[in-house]
């Protein structure tokens, strides 16, 4: 078994004035459900996190859900043994941080 971990942060300002032709080739449509750049900030953070554990993912590889009970879920496209994962969305001020743990079996 291994475990891989991925943290990334990024200033939610960032999300303010990106336009619909960048937000489409880095956002699944239900991911843009709501357009806030606080959540697109998060849930960005929480993409590249995930890219940086599976280096070979794509923006619209990976897919953050909200669970009935609001906290965030990875919907992943790609064939790799995991066994679980965990996966945390935070903003403080101007930020947004995410952080993801894999375990997997190899």
């Amino acid at each position: 078994m291994q475990i891989k971990i991925g943290t990334d942060i990024v200033k939610i300002k960032r999300f303010k004035a990106m336009d619909n032709k960048a937000l489409n080739k880095i956002f699944h449509k239900t991911e843009l459900s709501n357009k806030k750049p606080d959540v697109l900030a998060g849930i960005f953070a929480a993409k590249e996190s995930c890219k940086k554990v599976f280096n070979k993912l794509n923006w619209l590889d990976v897919e953050i859900i909200k669970k009935k009970s609001g906290k965030p879920d990875i919907l992943l496209d790609i064939k790799e043994n995991i066994i679980s994962y965990d996966l945390s969305i935070s903003h403080d001020g101007d930020y947004a941080i995410a952080s993801v743990v894999f375990l997997l079996d190899n």
